[in-house]
Parts: structure tokens; C-alpha cells; sequence
């Protein structure tokens, strides 16, 4: 073998491709462009706007459960809001019809008031805020009906504490 035969077979041979050129930006990846409204506004994923809705929907019950349970704390409501109080249905029984302070109270209206003159001569007086005749009435109204105090008072517009004093 001559010099020039052993040359040429372990000299590498003359390539025809030229080398790639080296840049400085980075090669594209396959991430996708983040998604924008065309606003300009980025769109959050499905699954964080799902997050948000049932972190929004848990704050709103827990502040529901906490403003119905501690409301009644600091709020004062009204109960007795009846247009007809205790006393102007007593008073509505005495001046109406015979039969309708029999089927009330128990008793007819002479009877009724021989009672209230009986209580008065025992010594039982109106107090700040229920007459003798009131008194008279929730205490036969109560034995007519059965009823339990709440439910006397619910009808007189009274708490349960006045009915049982």
C-alpha cells in the first residue's frame, strides 16, 4: 500500500453538510401560550376556577351558620308583634257578642265579672302592665284550653314568665 492509499483511508473524508449555527435564544418548548382573554386578562384553568367557586361556596355557608346561630345573640327581634294585644282581646270579649266569652273563657260574662269583683275583694290588684281583668282572663283561658304558657302567652302577647306569675 502506498503512503498516499494509507493517508486517504484514515483521513476522514470532507463532509457536505455544513455545521449547525449555534444560537443564543432557546429552542421553542412544547408548552402552550398561556390562554388570554381579548382583553389582554389571563384565563385561570378550569380546575382553579372550580377551587375558587367551592372555596367561595364554603365561606358562604360557614358565614351563613355563624350569622344564623350568634344573630338572635346580638339582634333583638320582636316576638309579640300581634295587632290585637292581651288586653284589647279581653276587652274585645266582654263588649262582643254573649256566647263568644262562653266559648273563650268558660264562663259567661256575669259570671266573669263576679269573679273580678271576688278577686278585687281578696286584694288582687292590676300590675304595671296587666289589669285584673287580663289576669282573670289568661287564668281561664289556660284551664279552659289546656294550653301549655307558651302558647297562653302567644294568645295575651305576654312571655311565658308573666303568664305563670
Amino acid at each position: 500500500m502506498s503512503d498516499q492509499q494509507s493517508r486517504q483511508d484514515h483521513e476522514p473524508e470532507p463532509q457536505d453538510h455544513e455545521p449547525e449555527p449555534q444560537d443564543d435564544e432557546p429552542e421553542p418548548q412544547d408548552h402552550e401560550p398561556e390562554p388570554q382573554q381579548h382583553d389582554g386578562r389571563m384565563v385561570a384553568p378550569p380546575q382553579v376556577v372550580l377551587l375558587i367557586q367551592i372555596a367561595a361556596i364554603a365561606v358562604e355557608l360557614s358565614s351563613n351558620f355563624v350569622m344564623n346561630h350568634f344573630a338572635p345573640l346580638y339582634l333583638r327581634t320582636p316576638y309579640h308583634t300581634s295587632a290585637l294585644s292581651g288586653a284589647a282581646w279581653v276587652n274585645e270579649l266582654l263588649t262582643g257578642h254573649p256566647e263568644r266569652i262562653r266559648n273563650e273563657l268558660g264562663v259567661y260574662r256575669g259570671t266573669f265579672t263576679i269573679l273580678l269583683q271576688a278577686m278585687r275583694s281578696a286584694g288582687v290588684q292590676s300590675s304595671r302592665h296587666v289589669s285584673v281583668e287580663e289576669q282573670l282572663s289568661i287564668f281561664l283561658y289556660t284551664v279552659v284550653t289546656g294550653l301549655t304558657c307558651t302558647h297562653v302567652g302567644e294568645r295575651f302577647q305576654r312571655s311565658s314568665s308573666t303568664i305563670t306569675k
